[in-house]
């Protein structure tokens, strides 16, 4: 769809009883020779134990996108832009259920990267979307928007 290959490798490890997980997605103009992420430019994390694990592979210069409910501890935030969010409370309240958390954490990577079309994105969902749902999965677009458009990122100064 967008000319582009890619590969997700999700690790979930001890995650039924309470561990850390995570899900890998490499996005590459060439094609993915290896499935796990070493150097990020890109991050959502909603939980302060998988941050404390992972946060040694964001490149210097990475976007961050954090539950700001959830992962409270950044410790040196490097040069990266920090975005500080109640993603799942706000899921919750605004589309109903947390379940679309992965929805809106979608429509925040377009808004802050461009790595996929929003038209390309939507159609996806509306082609995706259970069609009892569908309105709600919207929403979950519009309020990962809104969530970036009203956040101001920090920065180290």
């Amino acid at each position: 769809m967008e000319n582009k290959h890619a590969v997700s490798s999700p690790t979930y490890t001890a995650a039924v009883r309470g561990g850390a997980t995570k899900a890998d997605v490499i996005i590459s103009d060439d094609p993915v020779l290896f499935s796990h992420a070493t150097s990020i430019d890109f991050c959502i994390c909603t939980d302060q134990r998988p941050f404390f694990l992972y946060k040694s592979r964001l490149k210097d210069d990475a976007i961050l996108v954090v539950d700001s409910n959830l992962v409270t501890d950044l410790g040196d935030i490097m040069d990266w832009t920090v975005y500080s969010i109640p993603i799942i409370a706000e899921t919750e309240r605004v589309v109903g259920t947390v379940v679309l958390t992965s929805v809106v954490s979608l429509a925040m990577t377009q808004k802050l990267t461009n790595i996929i079309n929003y038209d390309n994105m939507v159609s996806f969902i509306k082609d995706w979307a259970p069609k009892n749902y569908l309105e709600e999965n919207l929403k979950a677009i519009d309020l990962g928007f809104s969530l970036i458009e009203n956040c101001t990122p920090m920065r180290k100064n």
